[in-house]
């Protein structure tokens, strides 16, 4: 990781997700009554309960156009701090979480992959894209990363994240030692 990414990585008190693209692969699947389901990383899942478990100072939201019952379902299984359902507008979101939590844009971490993410792209610290975003989105991005959306695109962020504040295999060792 270059000394950029790691200044930028080391100041986010925030990570911000959109779910359709980047927290599941975008493909939505109706079953014949209507219902909605959505395949979700467990990869990114376990990634969310080592924030929970490390003691470094960052909360988390989901930001999302489409409303879905699964989405705050799996949510309130990662503890994700705020959800965010049904939003097209998502700077109204941002804002209001700015404030609640009393940080900066230079403290957010958002993760997108389409048009309705790239107002949030323009004002965070770091705006991180997904490889199967638009090219238009993914050129406004600080990093892209080299997993898809839905397999470990969001874990990749945040390995990353915890990398930066410290040393990762005394993070790794410290939720092994837990798991023996």
């Amino acid at each position: 990781m270059d000394n950029a990414l790691k200044e930028k990585l080391a100041q986010i008190k925030l990570l911000i997700c959109d779910v359709d693209g980047v927290l599941t692969d975008g493909t939505l699947i109706y079953a014949t009554n209507g219902e909605q389901s959505k395949n979700f990383s467990v990869l990114d899942g376990v990634g969310f309960h080592m924030i929970n478990r490390l003691d470094i100072n960052l909360k988390t939201a989901w930001i999302t156009g489409r409303e879905c019952a699964t989405t705050s379902h799996r949510a309130e299984k990662l503890k994700i701090d705020k959800v965010y359902n049904g939003v097209i507008r998502k700077i109204e979101s941002y804002n209001e979480l700015k404030k609640e939590y009393n940080i900066e844009d230079h403290e957010i971490c958002f993760i997108g992959d389409d048009i309705i993410d790239m107002p949030l792209f323009e004002k965070v610290g770091l705006a991180v894209s997904v490889p199967n975003a638009p090219d238009y989105v993914s050129k406004h991005a600080h990093y892209i990363t080299s997993k898809a959306g839905g397999h470990g695109a969001v874990r990749e962020v945040i390995d990353l994240i915890i990398s930066s504040r410290g040393n990762f295999d005394d993070a790794i060792n410290l939720l092994l030692s837990e798991l023996r």
